[in-house]
């Protein structure tokens, strides 16, 4: 069981401490190029963050299990919500992944049509446990009681263009929610960042965006959640160790 990392808010940064992108992947490729981790390891780490604030955030989920939708895009963004997924489900959680770029997930593929990745091996984790997953069409955020936990983890900080297509989604899970009349609470949370941003600047990609009531990132902030911190969205760093 790897510890719960520090996790402190995006004002308790001074505007020196924020990178861009790709300093934030050099750091992440050094540290694992030099063996002080391993890609596995900061994937461990980024999902028990994640898992963390969102409990911090919202304390009820730490003290009752509930339900999550997990929205696991084809990189590495994906790879911690495969993480986000296990940990939950582990602790009594009803949680199911809904796919994006994973079609062997969907189908009788062998172990092997999921690739060797870092996120293909927690994919396969997942689905090896016996992990659910499903397409966007057959996943509903209404519940008869408790809250939703719906986490974005489609893109995080590879994006450079608008996600219209991988959020069309994301879009018709709220319409069908409204459209049920639906009074459940929808908690939202994005790993790294809300799909549909310019990471590096801010800016809104697209016509799409996630939602997000809360962005949890890593190691330091980034240019985009300055503008998120500043539009009022809660924004939390979670120390890698690196």
């Amino acid at each position: 069981m790897i510890d719960v990392p520090k996790i402190s808010a995006v004002h308790e940064w001074m505007p020196d401490d924020v990178i861009s992108p790709s300093q934030m992947r050099a750091v992440e490729a050094q540290a694992i190029e030099s063996g002080q981790v391993t890609g596995l390891g900061l994937m461990e780490i980024a999902g028990q963050g994640v898992v963390a604030a969102c409990c911090h955030r919202w304390p009820n989920l730490a003290a009752h299990p509930a339900t999550a939708v997990v929205l696991c895009g084809p990189g590495n963004n994906g790879g911690d919500g495969f993480v986000v997924a296990r940990i939950l489900r582990e602790r009594g959680w009803s949680v199911v992944v809904v796919p994006v770029g994973w079609d062997a997930l969907l189908s009788m593929g062998g172990p092997q049509d999921l690739g060797h990745s870092d996120a293909a091996v927690n994919a396969r984790r997942w689905r090896d446990s016996g992990g659910v997953s499903c397409p966007v069409a057959d996943v509903s955020l209404s519940t008869t009681g408790g809250p939703v936990l719906l986490v974005d983890a489609l893109l995080g900080l590879g994006q450079n263009r608008p996600a219209d297509a991988i959020l069309g989604g994301y879009s018709d899970l709220w319409r069908r929610y409204h459209a049920e009349g639906s009074c459940n609470p929808v908690l939202s949370v994005s790993i790294d960042q809300p799909t549909g941003y310019d990471p590096a600047t801010g800016a809104a990609l697209g016509t799409l965006r996630f939602q997000a009531d809360l962005a949890v990132t890593f190691h330091r902030p980034k240019p985009v959640h300055l503008t998120l911190a500043a539009d009022g969205m809660p924004v939390r760093v979670v120390d890698l160790g690196l």
